[in-house]
């Protein structure tokens, strides 16, 4: 059942078309209901349905704009994280060029590695087995890159050795700060709720057309698709390597232009 649930919620066109169809099956089910009040011509339930119906509409855009501020932040932070580590990488390239020559051609070659690998840190997307991979490329590469900046400051304890080691640890706490955004999602109780809420809303719209006798097509379709559009949208905000909203690569991209070529 998790591992359903997981497939559904990475793949937006799974989650928009599951959610529309219970959407619309809940409308129905609403209308259906709707139309036996509207036989029993009971004027007083009638009159009800309105309120009850603007309560439970109006928790839901409530729900949905909570939500999105949620992802949206997130989003933000996953972006931010980019250009803060190519910057850690790039000031760790430069300090290296304060090492002795043994160490710096080291260093910076393995840099050069290390950007491939936060690249395809963010290309594998949501398969795990790939992710799992990279992490392991990455964790190498820091292991032997913390080696050489070890070996230098037993080999020279300068301050300016003792800068190149500050760049690095925070080139290296970059890449915690980037796999922990992206593994941060909006909590699933919260989904939860509001899809719930979604579907009491489209069911009360419906049986708010039930009870006048005459299908709407706003209340019928429009309302539930354009409901799962939102929630698949915001989904998609959340989760931004496997949707079509993406987190632009370009510092990183553009980092590893700027390294292809070793420094003469």
């Amino acid at each position: 059942m998790e591992t359903l649930l997981l497939h559904i919620f990475t793949s937006q066109w799974i989650l928009f078309f599951v959610v529309c169809a219970l959407l619309l099956l809940a409308t129905d089910a609403g209308f259906r209901l709707g139309l036996r009040l509207h036989h029993k011509r009971d004027d007083a339930r009638k009159g009800q349905i309105g309120g009850v119906q603007g309560a439970i509409l109006g928790l839901l855009a409530l729900l949905l704009g909570f939500t999105f501020s949620m992802s949206a932040g997130r989003y933000e932070g996953r972006r931010s994280l980019v250009l803060e580590e190519a910057n850690a990488i790039g000031t760790t390239y430069l300090r290296a060029a304060l090492l002795s020559e043994g160490h710096q051609v080291a260093v910076e070659d393995l840099l050069r590695q290390y950007v491939d690998a936060r690249v395809d840190f963010y290309e594998v997307g949501e398969d795990r087995a790939k992710q799992i991979e990279v992490e392991r490329t990455t964790a190498a590469l820091q292991a032997r890159l913390w080696e050489h900046a070890v070996a230098a400051a037993k080999q020279a304890p300068t301050p300016i050795t003792a800068s190149f080691i500050s760049s690095l640890n925070d080139t290296i706490d970059a890449d915690a700060s980037r796999v922990n955004a992206l593994r941060t999602h909006v909590p699933g109780a919260v989904w939860l709720l509001v899809v719930l809420v979604s579907l009491c809303g489209c069911c009360i719209s419906g049986y708010s057309a039930g009870s006048s006798g005459l299908r709407n097509g706003f209340t019928s379709w429009v309302l539930p698709v354009m409901i799962a559009v939102v929630i698949t949208f915001i989904v998609d905000l959340d989760r931004p390597r496997g949707g079509m909203v993406g987190i632009s690569q370009q510092p990183m991209l553009d980092l590893r232009d700027s390294l292809r070529s070793p420094r003469q």
